[in-house]
């Protein structure tokens, strides 16, 4: 499967869905960064390689020659990329999927949405056009109302309530760790009563005591973060 992740908006987490999200459930996925200014999560992917959006034709060759592939667009590249894919007849016949984030806001929302319709536009079929509902408090229908109301009217993209992933301080904490949530859930069951040992022997010291609550975090959260982006994951690819 190849999958690109993209929208013209920044800090919409595409990079922590990448990682977290989409390569850790796709068999031998490449995960190609289209140069961002925030790049906090690429040592978290085994294989990776940086390109610019402005060079499409480069972003295109490695869709052709690579089975599964995650493309993390970032947002100060959004523009090159999406003039590189219209540049191209049919530029993403090679794509299965596209991943548009989206968070709480009313203007976040609408540039989800216009990323959408600049998709259609190209020509893209609505199936292949997805949103993920990212960083969600309580409830995608009271959080997002406007995205799903032009979702239905608009009829170019597939919004589905359940492909949501909450609001979760564990990926900061992961990638200020250098850690993957693999290695966090295997801390969970491995190392749970060591890393409450260090959070007490090293109270007295504030530097040491903020590493040792950042790895308790991440184990504490593993595994239910995990099997929340399991549904989240299987929502988004359902029928693809």
């Amino acid at each position: 499967m190849k999958i690109v992740v993209a929208g013209i908006s920044g800090n919409l987490g595409k990079s922590t869905l990448a990682a977290h999200m989409l390569v850790p459930r796709m068999k031998n996925a490449k995960l190609l960064i289209v140069e961002s200014i925030n790049q906090d999560t690429k040592d978290l992917v085994d294989v990776s390689e940086k390109i610019r959006g402005e060079d499409f034709k480069k972003i295109y060759m490695e869709l052709v020659l690579n089975d599964d592939l995650v493309v993390d667009v970032g947002a100060s590249n959004a523009e090159a990329f999406f003039e590189g894919l219209s540049s191209f007849s049919q530029g993403y016949d090679e794509v299965d999927l596209f991943v548009i984030p989206v968070v709480p806001g009313a203007k976040e929302q609408a540039e989800s949405v216009l990323t959408a319709r600049m998709l259609e536009a190209m020509g893209v079929e609505k199936d292949k056009i997805r949103v993920v509902f990212n960083r969600v408090k309580r409830s995608v229908e009271d959080e997002f109302p406007e995205l799903l109301h032009l979702a239905a009217e608009l009829e170019c993209f597939i919004a589905n309530p359940e492909c949501m992933v909450f609001e979760n301080d564990i990926y900061e904490d992961l990638a200020d760790l250098s850690l993957t949530l693999n290695d966090a859930c295997t801390m969970a069951c491995n190392d749970l009563k060591e890393l409450k040992g260090d959070l007490r022997r090293v109270a007295h010291d504030p530097a040491k005591f903020a590493l040792a609550m950042k790895k308790l975090n991440v184990a504490k959260k593993a595994n239910n973060t995990f099997v929340q982006l399991n549904e989240a994951f299987n929502a988004l690819i359902g029928g693809a």
